[in-house]
């Protein structure tokens, strides 16, 4: 056999190996590039989730004022159209209201001590003092203590937030007032989604009023229900 057409056939069969080398590998690297596109896009809509819940809360304890009323819950609530946007694209496709693709609940919760009266070494129960929009966490309950990188929960807050503070004079205080924003969306797979099961996300955000001690729920002149103030809580 010549030279040159030894080459030529070694040529060809090169080209052949490598074609049915890159049919088998292809397959493998498209899936990868899909899991790795699904685990960002998990990664980048629970960090979102997180930053909605934190925004929502601050919104409603930031304000100087010591009310809320149904049309500050509503602007709250509304806000997590621009810091999760995804839950706009999500329900479009599912063909049902935004508001209905991921579930918000607000609320006040304060603290009282276990014993009346207790001055010192005192345990405290958490009161929802009003409760808003899916209205979790309910009048008349009391969110116990749980870890504090537990799971959120409705009927849970995290132990640190019980702890009393301390007061110049000395002594301890009640723990602060605090406004929840409790934010459970359900992430779906867009690549995979025979192979893997949609995750519930869950993200609770607590933060103390900023220029008032205690924020209380007072009813507008057009309420709509949003939202409601606790009977029985002082």
């Amino acid at each position: 056999m010549r030279a040159p057409t030894l080459l030529a056939r070694l040529r060809r069969d090169r080209a052949g190996v490598a074609v049915v080398e890159f049919s088998l590998l292809f397959p493998i690297l498209l899936a990868i590039s899909a899991g790795i596109f699904e685990f960002s896009s998990f990664i980048r809509q629970s960090r979102q989730l997180t930053d909605t819940a934190n925004s929502i809360a601050e919104l409603l304890a930031a304000g100087s004022d010591s009310t809320v009323d149904s049309n500050e819950l509503h602007y709250a609530f509304d806000s997590a159209m621009l810091t999760f946007p995804k839950v706009l694209s999500d329900s479009a496709g599912k063909g049902i209201a935004w508001g209905s693709d991921i579930t918000i609940s607000l609320s006040g919760i304060g603290f009282s001590p276990t014993v009346p009266g207790c001055t010192s070494g005192c345990t405290y129960v958490a009161n929802v003092a009003w409760t808003g929009a899916a209205q979790q966490r309910a009048c008349g309950s009391h969110p116990v203590a749980a870890g504090n990188t537990g799971s959120p929960s409705p009927t849970t807050l995290p132990a640190s937030l019980f702890t009393p503070v301390a007061s110049p004079q000395g002594g301890n205080n009640p723990p602060l007032f605090i406004v929840v924003a409790d934010v459970t969306y359900t992430w779906t797979p867009s690549v995979f989604p025979g192979l893997l099961s949609p995750v519930v996300l869950r993200r609770s955000s607590y933060i103390s009023p900023r220029y008032v001690n205690s924020v209380k729920y007072t009813p507008a002149s057009n309420d709509d229900g949003f939202g409601k103030a606790c009977l029985g809580y002082a």
